[in-house]
């Protein structure tokens, strides 16, 4: 009896002396990104301020794509990469969260202010249709309107769901598919801000 209990509470005291155990850093969906991605843009933030990657550069930047009409997907990745930041505790004064619009035409300066008033932490870019191309293209991201004859909107933005995390020299170096924890996106940038 001794035998079976003397193991198991050792391993609770090491547990208990050790604090709150890290999330494991998740493998399934992440991808190491090559240099040929190029985390470069010239956009501009919700005050209307002209920002480019170069105004980041010291800190880990995460960086989605999406757009603010987007029915249920962005949202939702929007609501983790926040929740991200608050498992990252004081570790998140060392990220950037950058929303990048796919759909700048509608994705206007006040849209974004009043869509990201729930979280003043992420910084949310757009510009013109060109900038927001160019932008996309360095990060190598799919999207395509597409009409919607039958809807209010008019269209929609078809797009790739990836979370980007870039490093300090502002090297995109991982692509992350949507659809992780807050937990595990955390533990992914906590990783970054350690190097």
């Amino acid at each position: 009896m001794i035998r079976f209990f003397a193991p198991a509470i050792l391993l609770l005291a090491a547990a208990c002396g050790q604090g709150e155990p890290e999330a494991a850093i998740p493998t399934q969906g992440v991808v190491a990104l090559s240099d040929q991605f190029m985390g470069e843009f010239e956009l501009v933030n919700k005050n209307g301020a002209q920002v480019t990657d170069e105004d980041f550069e010291g800190k880990v930047m995460l960086v989605y794509f999406g757009f603010t009409n987007c029915p249920d997907v962005c949202p939702g990745d929007i609501g983790v990469m926040s929740a991200a930041l608050n498992e990252l505790g004081g570790d998140a004064d060392e990220v950037a969260p950058i929303f990048i619009s796919v759909d700048p035409e509608r994705d206007t300066p006040a849209a974004l202010t009043d869509y990201f008033a729930f979280d003043e932490r992420i910084i949310p870019l757009t510009g013109s249709v060109e900038a927001a191309e160019a932008a996309r293209q360095g990060y190598k991201l799919y999207a395509k309107k597409e009409n919607l004859p039958e809807s209010a909107l008019g269209y929609t933005v078809n797009h790739q769901r990836f979370f980007f995390i870039v490093d300090r020299q502002g090297q995109p170096k991982l692509g992350v598919a949507g659809g992780l924890s807050p937990q595990e996106l955390a533990a992914l940038l906590r990783r970054e801000i350690r190097q």
